[in-house]
């Protein structure tokens, strides 16, 4: 279910709550109704200020995994653009780190924004040690000559090691979504907000636009919150055109 689907039914779930609160106020007596309004009134600040204070921290959750990734994955640009000029600096004995190189972005750039994003099986922790190995091989493979040749190998291993650990954060980062209990709770709390405000509320067409603006404002927050929880995929997301550059760049 993609993040507009779940935003309509947080919109219709907070919508049907003032009808909910509408219909008990034409229902029950009107006395009822107004001897009610101060314990109504005190319930609304409550659930109010626990609302405002969930809304901010899910969004603020969701919004600091999007800014996160969008930061970590344009650091990785001049890593891997320095690292391929010193394996090319090198000689022709590092063709097969550059190698290596391109493939791991390739598979980073799957990882995120292709198939196996969809891919919960795999481990990401099994292809980082397998990297790892193979830049270890790679490197102790090489037999330097010149001192021009010992200080790239200086500067390249370290380099290359970071580009796999900032991959693996990245990937880890993805796991640690905001909790679903937080975002069912918030909804039912908007629900339960809107009764109380179609029992406070006038009873009439004006009423009845003012509850569903309302609905269609926390439907737009969940949206975000779910749009920004997934920066790789739907309406706002990171754009993988800086890494297709990158990878062609690295083909050249």
């Amino acid at each position: 279910m993609n993040s507009s689907a779940r935003a309509v039914i947080a919109a219709m779930l907070t919508f049907a709550g003032a009808l909910v609160g509408f219909s008990v106020q034409w229902l029950a007596p009107t006395q009822n109704v107004a001897e009610a309004n101060g314990v109504t009134g005190s319930i609304v600040g409550l659930v109010t200020l626990l609302f405002v204070l969930v809304l901010g921290l899910l969004l603020w959750m969701s919004y600091s995994l999007f800014v996160t990734q969008n930061r970590e994955s344009q650091s990785l640009g001049p890593l891997i653009l320095k690292l391929d000029l010193a394996l090319e600096q090198y000689g022709p004995e590092a063709r097969r780190g550059r190698e290596l190189l391109r493939a791991a972005v390739v598979r980073a750039r799957d990882r995120f924004w292709g198939a196996a994003r969809r891919e919960s099986g795999a481990s990401p922790y099994a292809q980082a040690r397998s990297d790892l190995q193979e830049i270890t091989a790679f490197f102790a493979r090489l037999e330097p000559v010149t001192d021009q040749q010992k200080r790239l190998i200086t500067t390249a291993m370290p380099i290359f090691t970071q580009v796999v650990e900032i991959t693996l954060l990245m990937t880890r980062q993805l796991e640690n979504r905001v909790p679903k209990l937080l975002i069912f709770m918030l909804i039912g709390w908007s629900a339960l907000l809107f009764v109380a405000y179609g029992l406070l509320g006038a009873l009439n067409a004006l009423g009845f636009v003012a509850v569903a603006l309302g609905s269609i404002a926390v439907a737009g927050a969940v949206f975000l919150i779910f749009e920004f929880n997934q920066p790789y995929s739907g309406v706002i997301r990171i754009s993988p055109v800086g890494v297709d550059n990158l990878i062609a760049i690295l083909g050249a």
